[in-house]
């Protein structure tokens, strides 16, 4: 029995070491993102362009001007380089937009900007998550009432509703009402399985401490009282004196062993 009981107690802890990893992962998740750039470098390389063709561009301007006003230019050869100049604005300035889209759009994760976004906001998703579903699990374990799980379930659905989000869908699926309905049902369906989940293990944690906490007391309680004493009277030929009676001892276990098994 106390081989068993060590057994069952360091899987226990293993359990509670790998629930702890796990626990850790979810609450800090978000800050992982620091390992992440917000930008490519292709992007900060290429970033300054547009401000120096904006430049370079009125620079131009402003040199047909002088020249215009030093009478190097007459009023008509400036009015034709002035809208030739004009007109290569959007052109030359949308050649850069369009490259700068596009590096954009390389760096992007998911419809957002970058993974560096994606994984902070889903971090914090995830932490919003735990804490929900940790609080649902402690208001199962005190037996509160739905009043008081509503609370958790909310944010479980919120956290559902980001989660769906986030893997499946961009930032432009959210202008649509169609996604927004579909979101709102998957996430629903979402949290009414996570509360019905949390509330199985929670059962059958509790059923695992009971029974385990109760082993415990045979080998620590009822052993030394029953057993004991038992063989203490089949030695001597007549009952141990001192402390509970024999009887005694195996009424309070079956008043135990009916307790914990009652709700199993």
């Amino acid at each position: 029995m106390g081989q068993s009981i060590q057994e069952a107690t360091k899987g226990i802890k293993i359990l509670g070491a790998i629930k702890g990893v796990i626990a850790f992962l979810a609450v800090t998740l978000s800050l992982f993102h620091v390992f992440l750039e917000p930008k490519s470098q292709a992007q900060i390389d290429y970033a300054p362009k547009y401000k120096a063709e904006v430049k370079r561009l009125d620079s131009l301007q402003l040199h047909y001007i002088n020249q215009l006003e030093n009478q190097e230019l007459t009023p008509k050869e400036y009015s034709v380089i002035a809208k030739k100049h004009i007109a290569s604005y959007e052109p030359s300035l949308k050649k850069i937009s369009s490259m700068r889209g596009k590096l954009a759009r390389e760096h992007s994760f998911r419809g957002r900007s970058s993974l560096h976004f994606w994984v902070f906001v889903f971090g914090l998703v995830t932490a919003l998550f735990f804490f929900s579903c940790k609080s649902l699990h402690d208001d199962f374990s005190r037996g509160s009432t739905f009043k008081f799980h509503f609370v958790s379930l909310t944010g479980i659905l919120v956290s559902g509703f980001w989660f769906v989000h986030l893997i499946f869908l961009t930032q432009k699926d959210f202008q649509q009402n169609k996604y927004v309905l579909i979101l709102a049902i998957t996430a629903s369906l979402f949290a009414v399985f996570t509360y019905f989940l949390i509330k199985y293990y929670t059962y059958k944690d509790q059923i695992i401490y009971k029974q385990l906490s109760f082993i415990e007391r045979i080998k620590k309680i009822y052993y030394r009282d029953m057993i004991f004493k038992a063989m203490y009277a089949e030695e001597s030929g007549k009952p141990y004196k001192s402390g509970k009676l024999v009887d005694d001892s195996i009424d309070e276990f079956h008043e135990d062993l009916k307790k914990v098994t009652e709700n199993i």
